[in-house]
């Protein structure tokens, strides 16, 4: 009698949790999309030494950028402010959002302005310099770094 139990246990189961009785999807427990406004965004100096946040000032979009791994953030730079040669051990993709944003390699020509709508690509471990034009006022800028957030001095 106890193997024919354990059958009809199975039989049972596998008909309330088989295709046939499907349950409605529990769309409560979906994720939602997470919107915040560009007035709550916060802030924070890019360098931790920075108290008076007169430098690069960053808002994480996702990631950490303190560790390894995917990052993207909002980076806020001062009109004028140039970072000086540096690079990254990870390859970088930035959109400027608002101002007038240059990127060039150190020795060359400070190349072409990436104003609003304008992108950037620095391949991982190449040095470069970037700045903010001090005539049209601070710049906005999207950054991606898919290996993580570096800044290598020479």
């Amino acid at each position: 009698m106890k193997k024919h139990t354990c059958i009809l246990a199975a039989v049972l189961a596998s008909v309330a949790f088989g295709p046939c009785a499907r349950a409605e999807p529990l769309n409560h427990l979906k994720p939602s999309p997470l919107v915040s406004a560009a007035d709550e965004l916060v802030f924070v100096p890019l360098d931790a030494s920075d108290t008076k946040h007169l430098g690069v000032m960053v808002h994480v979009i996702f990631g950490n950028l303190s560790q390894k791994g995917p990052v993207a953030f909002l980076a806020r730079l001062p009109a004028g402010y140039s970072a000086g040669p540096h690079s990254h051990r990870s390859d970088s993709y930035l959109t400027t959002i608002k101002g007038n944003y240059y990127e060039w390699r150190p020795g060359q020509p400070e190349g072409k302005v990436g104003g609003v709508g304008g992108t950037v690509f620095v391949p991982a471990n190449v040095m470069h310099n970037n700045r903010c034009d001090a005539q049209a006022g601070s710049c906005l800028n999207y950054a991606y770094f898919p290996e993580g957030f570096s800044v290598v001095k020479p």
